[in-house]
Formats: C-alpha cells, sequence, structure tokens
C-alpha cells in the first residue's frame, strides 16, 4: 500500500486531533496555496511538472460525490483490475470508480498514469485476448475523458501517425512491421496514412496487441 505523502499526513493528524477534542474537522494548513487533487495511488509517480501543480490528497479526503467538486483534478496512479473494469462500466460500488464516475458527471479532469496500467509489462506473456480486455478498458476510459498522462503531457488516445516511406517503408506494413510497431507504441489507436496495406497477419498482430487501425 501506497504510504501517505506530507499533506495527506498533516490533514490525517489535524482530522484526529479534532475528533479527540471533540471538534469539527478543521482544513489543514495550506502555506503553499496550490489547487487541490485526489489522488488514487502515490503521487509521487506522477511527473515532476504535475506534481508542482497540485496540493495533493488521498482517497481518504473523498466523502462521496458531492465532494468531488471541491478538488480541481483527479489523477489515478494506481488501479486494480475490479477498479479498472468497474469504471469502464460506469460501475460506482467502490470509492476509487465512485470518485472517477463524480468527477466525470461534475466536469472534474480526471488523469490516467502509465504507472496504473502495470500490465503493460507484461505484454510480452500474457494471454492476447486478456491484454485486449484491459486495453478495451482503457480505451472506454479515454473515450469518457479521461486524459492518459504521458511523461507530464496529456494524450486523449487519437494515436500516433506513421508515415508510409518513413516508419512504413513502401507504405506495406508487414506481419514483423506490425510486431515491431506494437512493440513501440503506448497508445491504443495507429494512424496511418490512406493507402496504406496491412497483410492479414499484421492486422492479426494488432487485434491481439489491442491496437485499433485508423485510417487518415
Amino acid at each position: 500500500m501506497a504510504q501517505p505523502n506530507r499533506e495527506q499526513l498533516i490533514e490525517l493528524v489535524t482530522r484526529e486531533v479534532c475528533r479527540i477534542l471533540g471538534e469539527p474537522d478543521a482544513p489543514a494548513s495550506d502555506p503553499s496555496g496550490l489547487p487541490k487533487a485526489l489522488a488514487a495511488g502515490s503521487p509521487d509517480a506522477l511527473p515532476a511538472p504535475v506534481r508542482k501543480k497540485y496540493r495533493f490528497l488521498g482517497m481518504e479526503s473523498y466523502t462521496g460525490p458531492e465532494s468531488i467538486t471541491g478538488f480541481e483534478a483527479v489523477f489515478l496512479t494506481s488501479l486494480s483490475l475490479t477498479e479498472l473494469s468497474d469504471i469502464a462500466q460506469g460501475r460506482d460500488t467502490r470509492p476509487v470508480p465512485c470518485a472517477v464516475i463524480a468527477a466525470l458527471m461534475e466536469g472534474v479532469p480526471v488523469y490516467l498514469a502509465q504507472s496504473a496500467l502495470a500490465w503493460r509489462k507484461k505484454k510480452a506473456r500474457m494471454s492476447p485476448g486478456f491484454y485486449q480486455l484491459l486495453e478495451g478498458h482503457v480505451r472506454a476510459l479515454q473515450h469518457f475523458g479521461v486524459l492518459l498522462l504521458d511523461g507530464g503531457t496529456a494524450s486523449t488516445g487519437e494515436g500516433r501517425k506513421f508515415a508510409p516511406g518513413a516508419d512504413l517503408p513502401d507504405g506495406v506494413i508487414t506481419e514483423a512491421m506490425a510486431h515491431a510497431l506494437a512493440e513501440k507504441s503506448t497508445e491504443p489507436i495507429l494512424l496511418v496514412k490512406k493507402g496504406t496495406v496491412l497483410t492479414p497477419s499484421a492486422r492479426d498482430v494488432f487485434l491481439h496487441a489491442g491496437i485499433e487501425i485508423r485510417i487518415v
């Protein structure tokens, strides 16, 4: 389980002192003046430029759908497969999916960090069908408006464009090329120019990798 950061510890201690004294909860002091962000998982997994922009609070600060408007953003740095599935299917029976769904309904930005997609590190040995299922859940989240964080920038999942003659020699993607592209890709969508030819075996590679081919 991720350890709370300094701000989370301050808030937890303040709440406990107020509880012992029988006083209403008092907000923790915030010398930084930064906007609050809700973090599911450790904020330390986020890129440095992102960490500098917010004061991160843990899931214990989320008290229900009505409290989500108190946060400027929601960051997901750790997700169980159950939580991922629940969000993708709109189930709000657990705290993290409930917070994400509430944020999406209230227009609060939700960011998904690469650290939450731990299964991608096992891609080479995973069942292709199961990998595709998980990537399908990620695509569903992106379709809902969740932004995928990559090195401090946010991606909507529109993929990268590979031009024939450069990344795609002669405008033909063979099975070997498809394997190479799938290995390098961090996006669920691959954009290719109109007229590019994909061999049937190449299409199978992308299908099993959970990558959608989009002609532009």
